[in-house]
């Protein structure tokens, strides 16, 4: 064969065979699935509560070593926290980076504020539920909200409703989203404690569906108003922000929050 007829054939024959590569590459890709947590399929997690939630020069939150417990799991690149408030809620505060990720800060703890004020913001023109989340949409729910109700003598079922109204407005923003509602820690005025959680309890059995399932979260037994709290006996100090993040993390982890 002569040069030019081998030198066309050499060619065809390295075509060919890199269509076929091409060919086997493609088909491999599209068997392979695509990573369920890409940066914008993260999953989102709303901390939506009081001071409890925010943080301050005094205390993390439980959200600092919420997060910690899921850096550790293999969880710290599938998950986000939201919320409209960063630096305001978080009274400043600096986090660490934790091996080698940051801390997601986001967050929707208002301090002082009531589940009311909550659901419809209050009085100087700071905007609730419904402006805050025209800015995102959370997988799942983390809600610890009812202490300052108790402290400021709101009454138990007017809470319950209100912080039912809550979770229907995250419904409608999604209908699956995952709910974790917590019945909230003791405090020095317990008086209306127990009862909001027995209702909150009840409200639980009632929203729990299916699709968006609304999972009750302890918070109250085993909390310790002498050892888990500050002098105020209001707010966790940080052993109580760790026990209050494990039971975050337990019932994530447990209800299988976390797959998509």
């Amino acid at each position: 064969m002569c040069a030019p007829y081998r030198l066309i054939n050499k060619i065809i024959w390295k075509n060919s065979l890199m269509k076929h590569l091409f060919k086997i590459t493609l088909a491999i890709a599209l068997y392979l699935p695509v990573s369920s947590y890409a940066d914008n399929q993260k999953i989102k997690i709303l901390p939506l509560g009081d001071s409890i939630t925010c943080a301050s020069k005094y205390k993390e939150s439980y959200r600092y070593p919420l997060w910690k417990h899921l850096v550790d799991a293999g969880k710290g690149k599938q998950i986000e926290f939201i919320g409209s408030q960063i630096k305001k809620g978080n009274n400043g505060r600096v986090w660490k980076p934790y091996k080698g990720l940051a801390f997601p800060e986001a967050n929707e703890g208002h301090s002082g504020w009531r589940a009311d004020q909550v659901l419809e913001g209050v009085s100087n023109a700071e905007k609730g539920l419904d402006t805050w989340i025209a800015g995102y949409r959370p997988d799942i729910a983390l809600i610890h909200l009812g202490t300052n109700d108790v402290y400021q003598s709101q009454s138990p079922e007017s809470t319950r409703d209100e912080i039912e109204q809550i979770i229907l407005k995250l419904r409608n923003k999604n209908p699956k989203i995952k709910v974790l509602l917590a019945k909230i820690i003791p405090m020095r005025m317990d008086n209306g404690v127990p009862r909001l959680n027995r209702l909150l309890t009840q409200l639980v059995i009632k929203l729990n569906t299916t699709q968006s399932p609304v999972v009750s979260v302890d918070m109250y037994s085993g909390f310790s108003i002498n050892t888990d709290m500050q002098k105020d006996k209001i707010h966790p100090n940080a052993k109580g922000e760790k026990k209050m993040a494990k039971r975050w993390f337990d019932a994530l982890i447990s209800h299988h929050f976390l797959s998509k």
